[in-house]
This record gives structure tokens, C-alpha cells and sequence, in this order.
């Protein structure tokens, strides 16, 4: 790929995209360590913004505030946000940790999906396939999200347990 520099072209990395253009454009982090940033976390098989963060390169709030004004997605703060364990379940735990998206809540045939990279519409697609619901994106702070699906999945798991214990249990009324 090449790229116009002035009077001369010459050979250039390949041009940044979504969320990682606008982070760059933004002046949040040079392109030429977005890029790095962008190749890093694709090695590590992580989420872009995870990356960022994790590596201290781009703080959570300055993330999300930036992709919420860029792209119009609502921004909402999940701390203040009480979660329904029954829209969690409806979302597989695999394709929550595998895109990093979190079922927030639903309104008519619309689920709502807590992300911290509103670009990423595979995600998105993937889980509306799944649930069998049109999705919306709703941004949300990258470290808080982490923290809450942790804390969301953390607690079906304990569920999940405590229902294998009532059904391994012996039955009193034998």
C-alpha cells in the first residue's frame, strides 16, 4: 500500500480503521503506535480497546468519551446500572467473553449490548444471530465493563454451582 506524503509516495503501512483511526485522529496516541497497538492486540487475540487500556497506552474514560462523540453511540456509566440476571442469560458466556459485549437490557425486540468499541459490528451481528433480537450498541467504559461482565458471569456460575449442590443433595421427604 502506498500513501501521498507531499511531493513524494511511499510505501506505508496499511491505513487505520474505526475506532483506531478516530483514537489517532483525536491525538490520544500517535498513528504510528496506534498501529502497534492495532498489531499487538490482534497477535494476543484480544480486543483492540482492551489492549489499550490494559497497557495503560489510552485511559478507559478518554476511550470511551471520544468513540461516544465520534460515532454517536450513547455512553452510560455501568456502575450506576443494575444488571437483570435474566437478560444476562440470554446471551451464551462464550460470545460474551468472545466480543466483549455485554447484555445490558431489552425493549420490545431490541437488546441492548453494553461495548467499549462501538465499531466492532461483528459482535454485535453475532450475538443478534444468537438471541434472535436486533441489537443497539451502548458504550461503556472498557475497565468498567471488564468488571462487570466478570462480576455478572462470576454470578451465574455461582448460581449454576448452587443448583448442581440442591440437585446432588439428598431429598429430606425420603
Amino acid at each position: 500500500m502506498f500513501q501521498h506524503t507531499g511531493m513524494s509516495v511511499t510505501p506505508n503501512k496499511p491505513l487505520l480503521a474505526g475506532l483506531a483511526r478516530t483514537l489517532a485522529g483525536a491525538g490520544l496516541l500517535n498513528e504510528e503506535r496506534t498501529y502497534e497497538a492495532a498489531q499487538e492486540a490482534a497477535k494476543r487475540k484480544v480486543p483492540f480497546v482492551s489492549f489499550l487500556v490494559e497497557s495503560k497506552l489510552i485511559s478507559s474514560s478518554d476511550i470511551a468519551w471520544v468513540a461516544s462523540k465520534e460515532f454517536g453511540v450513547p455512553l452510560l456509566d455501568i456502575n450506576a446500572f443494575e444488571f437483570d440476571p435474566e437478560i444476562t442469560k440470554m446471551v451464551a458466556e462464550n460470545l460474551i467473553k468472545k466480543h466483549h459485549g455485554f447484555p445490558l437490557f431489552k425493549r420490545g425486540n431490541r437488546l441492548f449490548i453494553g461495548v467499549s468499541d462501538p465499531t466492532n459490528l461483528q459482535a454485535l451481528d453475532e450475538i443478534k444471530f444468537h438471541v434472535g433480537a436486533n441489537t443497539e450498541a451502548v458504550l461503556v467504559e472498557e475497565d468498567k465493563l471488564a468488571k462487570a461482565i466478570e462480576k455478572a458471569l462470576d454470578a451465574a456460575d455461582t448460581s449454576l454451582s448452587q443448583l448442581g449442590n440442591l440437585c446432588k443433595s439428598p431429598r429430606s421427604d425420603r
